[in-house]
Formats: C-alpha cells, sequence, structure tokens
C-alpha cells in the first residue's frame, strides 16, 4: 500500500517570556570619586564642611547675631550656633539664596536687624504706638518698631521727632503709658485734680501725663501723701 503522507502544521515556537524589570531607583549625585555630598538644612548644601570653618565663614561675613537668630526660627534650628554654622555654609558655597528667601541678607536693614536697634534703643512701646498712630504708611506694630530702628540705624531720628516721637522717657505718649500701667484709676485722675491746686484746671489728659511722670521719676511717694495710690482708694469703696 502506498504511503500516504498526511500535512502536520509546524509548531511555532514561542519566545521565552522576559523578566518584568523595575525602574532603577535615581541615586545621589556623586563626584569622579564616588563620594556622595550629603545634604544640608535649608538645601544650601555644604554641609561636609565642619563647624569650626562655617562659624568663621560667619563671624568674617556682613551677617549679623540678629541674622543669626532669625536663621535659627526660619530653619527650625536647634542653636544660634547651628544658625550661624548654616549661614556660613551659605557663604562659603555661595548659595545664600535661600536665606534670602526667609528675609534674611547681608544688608544692616532687614527686619530683625531693625527690630534689634529698636530694642536696643531708648524708644519704647508707647513710641512705637504713637508712630503708627501718626505714620499711616505704617501697618502694624512690628512695623512701626522696625521703622524707628531703622532711622535710628541710619541716624535719620529727627523725621520720628517731627511727630512726636523722640528718645526721651517723658514725652506725652510715654506718660500716658506709663499711667495706664501703673495701676491709677479714673477715680484716682478725680481726686488730683481735687488735691492739687495746679491741676484743678486741667484736662484729664494732662491729669494722666501728670501722674504717669510720677510714675517714670519713681516719685509716686507726693501721690501717696495726698491718699492716691495705685490700689483701691478708699473713696473708691462703696
Amino acid at each position: 500500500m502506498p504511503t500516504v503522507k498526511r500535512n502536520t502544521p509546524a509548531v511555532t515556537q514561542q519566545p521565552a517570556p522576559r523578566a518584568a524589570t523595575m525602574p532603577a531607583k535615581p541615586q545621589p549625585a556623586t563626584s569622579s570619586s564616588g563620594w556622595v555630598k550629603p545634604a544640608a538644612p535649608g538645601g544650601i548644601g555644604g554641609a561636609s564642611i565642619d563647624s569650626k570653618t562655617a562659624r568663621t565663614a560667619f563671624w568674617h561675613s556682613p551677617y549679623t547675631n540678629a541674622d543669626a537668630k532669625a536663621a535659627k526660627k526660619a530653619f527650625n534650628l536647634p542653636s544660634i550656633d547651628a544658625a550661624k554654622e548654616l549661614i556660613g555654609r551659605a557663604v562659603i558655597t555661595r548659595n545664600e539664596g535661600p536665606l534670602e528667601q526667609k528675609g534674611i541678607s547681608r544688608a544692616r536693614y532687614d527686619n530683625h536687624d531693625c527690630t534689634v536697634a529698636f530694642q536696643r534703643s531708648p524708644y519704647s512701646e508707647a513710641d512705637a504706638k504713637q508712630a503708627l498712630k501718626k505714620l499711616p504708611f505704617l501697618k502694624n506694630l512690628a512695623e512701626a518698631k522696625e521703622y524707628i530702628g531703622l532711622k535710628v540705624v541710619n541716624k535719620t531720628e529727627d523725621i520720628l521727632t517731627e511727630v512726636g516721637v523722640t528718645r526721651s522717657e517723658f514725652d506725652s505718649h510715654d506718660m500716658l503709658a506709663a499711667f495706664k500701667r501703673s495701676g491709677y484709676s479714673a477715680g484716682d485722675v478725680e481726686q488730683a485734680k481735687k488735691k492739687f491746686d495746679f491741676l484743678k484746671g486741667a484736662s484729664t489728659q494732662e491729669v494722666k501725663e501728670y501722674m504717669g511722670l510720677k510714675v517714670l521719676n519713681d516719685y509716686t511717694s507726693m501721690m501717696t501723701e495726698k491718699g492716691i495710690t495705685a490700689a483701691r482708694d478708699r473713696h473708691e469703696i462703696p
């Protein structure tokens, strides 16, 4: 019998499945030696710079202790020294941008520098309130203090004098502030008008200023001698 050849379909060879590939993790930048640069607070860099070198750079820079205090707060650092090191590293690496973004710059007139100048000056909280009242471009008490501090740094305090803000603690607003914090009352003011002849025709504000002046001079004994004290007096007791 003749052999009948059957057509057998060819078997197609399937390629072997490829192993699943995972995306490579980004690697930190390395130098040609393979050393990995460590991170530093605030994205400033230079963490490999030792503390002494960083602080020395700070001391030789125009930055101030007020800048360091601001940096400590802005970058949530554990100490003033750590803030000085951060600023020093920024100087060495020429990467002061992150500092400027936080309002910390080489200028002597940063907000915090001006505030420190105000705090070191003889000007008072009452002076800042007076400046805020008289200078409409000031928005709040903090700005008023910064503005006064700037005038101190610039040695242009005559601008302040024009609106009744001086270094003297005996300005009208300073005396009124002293009266308010003394504990004297409206009843005490009326008693002062009766007990002191030279105050009989004075306005309520003038009497308060006078009493505040006694507080500033630490000479309230003359008020006490007339039965006027900062506590509830007998004339106020029901």
